[in-house]
C-alpha cells in the first residue's frame, strides 16, 4: 500500500506470525515498500549464572538461518527485505527497531489469550501497541488475507486523537476503493448499578442526541471525501461493541485509537484498543497518540 513503506515484520516462527508476514506481504504488493523482518531471542537466564557465549552464538546463528530462508523466499516474489535480529525481549527490540528505521507500520501476530493465563504472561502484541513509535497492524492466526481492506470498522471517541485515527482509516479506504463503518460506543457512569440511582430519561436523551450528533458531524467529513459509509452509536461495553460490529459487517479490518496508558494508570484503566485485539476476528490497527 502507498501510504506504507518501511514496514516491521515482527517474527517469532508461529502460526501467528506467519499470519502477519502474509498480509505485510500483501500489503507490500505492487508499492515501493522495504519490509524489515525482525526475530528477537531474549537470553536465557541460567540460574544468575553468565550464559556461554557458544550458546548465545548458536541462537544467533540458528535463527539467522531461519530468517535467511524468509528472506530469501520474499526476493523470490520481487520483494525487498531486510533481516534484523536483536538479543532482547521481544516488545522492547521491536519498539526500538522501528524507531531505529523509522517504520511507518509494524505488523505482528497476536494469540488472543484471556483469563489467567493473559494475567501472567501479558501479550507482546499489547505492550508493542502501548509504546510503538508507529501505527501497529495486529493480526490472528486463521484470519483471511485480502488484498483490499473492502470493510473498515472505525470506532470513533471524539477525542482529540480521533482526527488522525479517521484521516488514517479515509487514506485506506480510498486506496483500497473501500467503505468505512463509524462506531461510537458510549457508557453510562456506574452510579445506576452500583448505587441503585438510575438515569433521569432526560440525561439519557441528550446523550443519545449528542453521540448522534458528533458522528454525523464525522460522517460529513467521509461524505466529502467520497467514502461510502455507514455510521453507529450503541451503549454497551466498548470493546464487546466494536468486535460485534466488525463480525456484523464482515469487516477487514478495525482502525482505531490507542491513549498508551502505561504504569500505575493502565493497571487501573486498561485498554479498549487491547482487549479488542485480544479478540477480534480481524485484523485491528491501532494508532497510539504517541506514536501519529
Amino acid at each position: 500500500m502507498s501510504r506504507f513503506h518501511r514496514i516491521l515484520v515482527a517474527i517469532d516462527f508461529s502460526e501467528h506470525s506467519h499470519a502477519a508476514l502474509e498480509r505485510a506481504v500483501a500489503m507490500a504488493r505492487g508499492g515501493n515498500t522495504v519490509l524489515y523482518l525482525l526475530y528477537a531471542y531474549p537470553v536465557p537466564l541460567a540460574w544468575a549464572m553468565e550464559v556461554p557465549a557458544d550458546l548465545l552464538d548458536n541462537l544467533r546463528d540458528a535463527a539467522a538461518r531461519r530468517m535467511e530462508k524468509e528472506r530469501a523466499a520474499l526476493q523470490a516474489k520481487g520483494l525487498t527485505c531486510e533481516i534484523h535480529l536483536r538479543a532482547e525481549p521481544s516488545s522492547s527490540a521491536i519498539v526500538e527497531a522501528a524507531s531505529e528505521i523509522h517504520a511507518d507500520l509494524i505488523v505482528m501476530g497476536t494469540r488472543g489469550r484471556s483469563g489467567l493465563k493473559h494475567v501472567l504472561l501479558g501479550s507482546t502484541a499489547e505492550r508493542t501497541v502501548r509504546t510503538a513509535p508507529c501505527p501497529v497492524l495486529t493480526v490472528r492466526a486463521g484470519a483471511s488475507v485480502t488484498e483490499r481492506f473492502e470493510t473498515i470498522v472505525v470506532p470513533v471517541d471524539f477525542s482529540k486523537h480521533t482526527d488522525e485515527v479517521l484521516a488514517m482509516a479515509i487514506d485506506l479506504a480510498k486506496e483500497c476503493k473501500g467503505r468505512i463503518h463509524l462506531l461510537h460506543v458510549y457508557e453510562l457512569g456506574t452510579a445506576a448499578t452500583t448505587y441503585g440511582v438510575p438515569f433521569p430519561p432526560s440525561v439519557w436523551t441528550e446523550i443519545e442526541a449528542a453521540a448522534e450528533g458528533r458522528i454525523s458531524q464525522l460522517g460529513k467529513r467521509l461524505e466529502s471525501a467520497g467514502i461510502p459509509f455507514t455510521q453507529q452509536t450503541a451503549t454497551a461495553p466498548v470493546s464487546d461493541a466494536i468486535i460485534e460490529a466488525a463480525s456484523a459487517h464482515g469487516a477487514d479490518l478495525i482502525v482505531m485509537g490507542t491513549h498508551g496508558y502505561s504504569g500505575l494508570k493502565h493497571f487501573c484503566l486498561g485498554s479498549v484498543a487491547e482487549r479488542t485485539l485480544r479478540h477480534a476476528g480481524c485484523p485491528v490497527l491501532t494508532l497510539s497518540a504517541r506514536g501519529c
